[in-house]
């Protein structure tokens, strides 16, 4: 039992450290891949939330989250199916996440 305390500590003390180290020095790319991820999935209204807090708090690495988004154009129609438009979305094509 003992054993396994000192190395449920370990953990928490490597973990609280990555995170602090997260918060620091890379807040700005934290931000970036939580965006990304809500914007690849926007049926889950939490998911921007969820990654930046297991991001901040190093549960996660950077590398365990991931989207790669392809530009497609997109015809906008009328009510008879007439092309009155195109317009350029971003389609997530691969998301890593953990």
């Amino acid at each position: 039992v003992e054993v396994e305390t000192a190395r449920s500590e370990v953990f928490l003390d490597h973990t609280h450290r990555k995170g602090a180290y997260n918060k620091k020095n890379n807040a700005a790319l934290i931000r970036q891949t939580a965006l990304d991820q809500a914007k690849a999935d926007p049926n889950d209204p939490f998911t921007f939330a969820r990654v930046k807090t297991h991001l901040e708090n190093g549960l996660c690495n950077l590398d365990d989250y991931g989207v790669t988004f392809k530009r497609v154009s997109v015809d906008l129609l009328n009510f008879s199916d007439q092309v009155i438009g195109r317009k350029m979305a971003d389609v997530p094509m691969k998301i890593r996440r953990a």
